[in-house]
């Protein structure tokens, strides 16, 4: 579902008609979020639970080379590949990475070996030491290793995985040379990540999150006006 939809449906729920009350599109937009992130932390915690790939996104980063040591790495060779821009924040998970593919840009290639940064010094010992290993940093940067010197003809990277925001990649695309390329979400045209039985649960805690918010509110309100009426009688 698109995240327009789901706003307009909580919004008639509770019969908010118009943009001008406090509740805007953008807080009930950043309820879903906090919401969507502890669901999905839930099940991706679970080793039961495969990653739905409608709860990926997808972004492509274009590359460049940086000094081994920039990553912290004590490496034979001088340079390292990594993402010209840190990817946006993945979802925390005790279990695994939330970062579920990362390969060249054509859809056919094989994915690269994704680890982590710790087991990336040992990748030259593998006996796949002709693979390509990536790792994500601190910096949120993706970096690549390998021992083929084919890796320094690698110009882009595509990258898909679980992320905290999903309105964070709405300054990312899905080309690297593009020049108007469309971003890889948009708010009115992108299926929301998250699946339907969630996007309802969602969509029913905020309702009552916001109607229970709005009824304190009213309930202040009068409270206010009766005192003062009182005090106006009492006089």
């Amino acid at each position: 579902m698109k995240l327009a939809k789901m706003i307009y449906d909580v919004r008639e729920s509770l019969k908010l008609y118009t943009d001008d009350t406090e509740i805007s599109n953008r807080y009930i937009t950043y309820l879903f979020g906090i919401k969507r992130s502890k669901y999905l932390r839930q099940d991706l915690n679970n080793f039961q639970h495969t990653t739905d790939i409608s709860i990926t996104q997808t972004l492509c980063l274009g590359l460049e080379v940086v000094s081994a040591n920039q990553c912290g790495l004590t490496l034979e060779c001088d340079t390292i590949l990594r993402t010209k821009r840190p990817i946006p924040q993945p979802i925390e998970l005790h279990v695994k990475t939330a970062i579920t593919n990362v390969r060249p840009t054509k859809r056919i290639a094989i994915p690269f070996n994704f680890t982590t940064k710790e087991k990336a010094i040992y990748s030259k010992y593998s006996p796949f030491n002709n693979a390509i290993f990536a790792f994500l940093d601190n910096d949120k940067h993706i970096y690549l290793l390998s021992n083929m010197d084919t890796l320094n003809l690698l110009e882009c990277l595509t990258i898909t995985g679980v992320f905290e925001d999903p309105l964070d990649l709405i300054n990312y695309t899905n080309c690297c040379d593009c020049e108007e390329s469309p971003s890889c979400f948009d708010e009115d045209t992108t299926e929301y990540p998250l699946q339907p039985h969630y996007v309802d649960l969602i969509k029913d805690e905020i309702v009552a999150q916001l109607a229970a918010k709005m009824s304190i509110k009213e309930d202040k309100e009068n409270d206010s006006n009766g005192n003062g009426q009182e005090q106006t009688n009492g006089r």
